[in-house]
């Protein structure tokens, strides 16, 4: 019989036993069992068993030692085998014939089974045999057996597989390792995530082994981003409580355009290095909100960062009780117009919703194994986050908007009462709008502003303006002919604006509001030409928007350039 393989422990009985086979004689079809600490191990030996071997059969007991046969070790290596994503299905599915002079029967009586792993119910699968010590019936069995069916896999084998998470394990630990290792796969970063130990440690437990399976979540192929993400000179800070179990890893990947400006929180440093809990969670928050008021184009912030007492089983904790809510809200306090994506294991859409009511861009919601998502599946949730960072970076305009804004309302000297009151009021109309991308709208509303100011402080019955207490005349009649302060220019490109000059009119005019906004620019604030030049483009640029409707005619730069003239009549 070819390419029989047997475990052995090496025991003199097991010794005896092997030398009777037929199958034993090439020496190097008998594989000396390590004794392992962790399933990780388990799984990583299984991998080079079958990479290293051409294996047609395999030959374990199911007491491992021999001599103590009140133990079932060799039924968990079967079950790391039949569970190894790693090892294509055809090498999975190898015939594996267990040895134990007790019945199926006693086998279950005399042993006390992992509740979790459940190892017994293998017993019961498709292409697994029992067979005694006794030599001939070894080699019988070994002769019958027969894979099964690789179409079979999932109801012969993983349906009578009942593998349940351990309680001594976090169920947030779980879902971190599962959300990266998924995203990894469509990023094509699989290889370089799987490497981190934190990921593997978690994805070679026999609970995460069996969900991959069950799922068909692991794939050999290579993938490549053919568009990754566009994000060179951009400022990005990332922060979650479990960065340094891979996410920073990935995220950095991701971001690699950034460079030096993606900043992720070590989240390490607050940890007990072999527990991987907090052991200073508000030094870890402390350290976020440093952060709180920079100039950065995009925040990824996780809801939950602390786990311990935020992720507890059948405990209802409201969404703003997060500490990553709470952390949003903070930086939203300094700056509305942050970019903010929250990112989440939970699926509740109440959670969701209460980032985005607060202010949150979007979100992103981190696969977890107790949903069965294909690959394409995730490539699908990857673009759509790849779409919303590229909307955030469009939209990081409103963090400097927003900065001006902040200060123009912070400035409320000025002694007229009613144009703070009136002017507050349209200064948050018109953020509400500007934050709805709705510029145009947003630009007229704070031009309203200037032009409100501009009557209040214009007296149209004399054509005065106070100058430190005195009235000063924009406009002498004398009989006919009026001599205005300014000169009028014509400018059918750039828009008509008014300069240093006196200019002689015949008959009654009725200045508009540009010359009186001039004139209050020009002789209370001691603007130049330039300025005025400047001012008369801006209320071109009013009219057309009163007259044409919105036709995203206002940039930025022209709201901008607004609020730095209504921080000044504030003052």
């Amino acid at each position: 019989m070819k390419e029989v393989f047997i475990l052995s422990d090496y025991t003199q009985f097991f010794k005896e036993l092997t030398k009777q086979l037929e199958f034993t004689e090439n020496e190097n079809r008998i594989i000396s069992l390590p004794s392992f600490e962790n399933e990780s191990d388990w799984h990583d030996w299984t991998t080079q068993l079958f990479k290293n071997n051409t294996i047609s059969k395999l030959v374990i007991p199911i007491s491992i030692p021999t001599d103590n046969p009140i133990n079932t070790e060799g039924l968990k290596m079967a079950l790391h085998i039949r569970l190894n994503y790693e090892l294509p299905l055809l090498q999975r599915l190898t015939p594996i014939i267990l040895l134990s002079d007790f019945s199926i029967k006693n086998i279950i009586v005399k042993n006390t089974f992992d509740t979790d792993n459940n190892p017994q119910n293998l017993l019961f699968t498709k292409g697994v045999y029992l067979s005694s010590f006794d030599s001939e019936e070894i080699i019988k069995t070994v002769k019958n057996a027969e894979p099964c069916p690789l179409k079979d896999y999932q109801k012969q084998v993983l349906n009578k597989i009942k593998i349940l998470p351990k309680a001594s394990i976090g169920k947030h630990s779980i879902t971190n390792a599962w959300g990266c290792f998924k995203l990894a796969q469509v990023t094509g970063l699989r290889d370089e995530i799987f490497k981190h130990n934190a990921i593997s440690e978690h994805l070679k437990t026999l609970y995460s082994k069996y969900l991959i399976c069950y799922n068909d979540a692991y794939t050999q192929e290579k993938r490549i981003d053919l568009n990754p993400i566009k994000c060179n000179s951009k400022k990005i800070l990332f922060i979650d409580d479990q960065a340094d179990e891979g996410w920073e890893d990935l995220m950095k990947n991701i971001f690699k355009g950034a460079r030096n400006n993606f900043v992720c929180i070590n989240s390490a440093k607050y940890k007990n290095s072999e527990t991987k809990l907090f052991h200073d969670s508000e030094g870890f928050l402390t350290e976020c909100r440093s952060h709180i008021g920079k100039d950065w184009d995009l925040i990824i912030i996780d809801l939950r960062l602390n786990p311990e007492i935020e992720d507890i089983d059948n405990e209802m904790i409201p969404p703003t009780e997060f500490s990553g809510y709470k952390l949003i809200d903070e930086f939203l306090n300094e700056n509305e117009g942050c970019q903010i994506i929250v990112s989440t294991a939970s699926n509740k859409i109440w959670n969701i919703n209460a980032a985005l009511k607060r202010g949150a861009s979007s979100y992103y919601v981190k696969e977890s194994p107790e949903f069965n998502y294909s690959v394409n599946e995730t490539n699908k949730h990857y673009e759509n986050f790849k779409s919303d960072v590229h909307k955030c970076f469009k939209r990081c305009y409103l963090r400097d908007i927003y900065k001006i804004w902040k200060s123009a309302v912070e400035e409320n000297k000025n002694q007229k009462d009613k144009f703070i009151q009136e002017s507050n009021s349209m200064l948050d109309i018109a953020w509400s709008l500007v934050k709805q991308e709705l510029l145009d709208f947003g630009y007229l509303t704070l031009f309203q502003i200037i032009e409100l100011y501009a009557n209040q402080e214009y007296d149209h019955k004399d054509n005065s303006i106070k100058l430190e207490g005195k009235k000063c005349y924009m406009i002498k009649t004398l009989r006919k002919n009026e001599t205005w302060k300014l000169t009028f220019n014509k400018d059918s490109i750039n828009g008509d604006y008014f300069s240093t000059g006196e200019e002689q009119k015949t008959g009654q005019v009725r200045p508009t509001n540009l010359y009186k906004a001039s004139c209050l620019l020009k002789f209370k604030y001691k603007k130049d030409d330039n300025f005025l030049k400047l001012f008369g483009n801006l209320n071109d640029l009013r009219n057309k928007i009163a007259h044409e409707g919105s036709k995203r005619k206002a940039s930025s730069e022209n709201i901008k350039k607004v609020l730095e003239i209504i921080k000044m009549i504030r003052q």
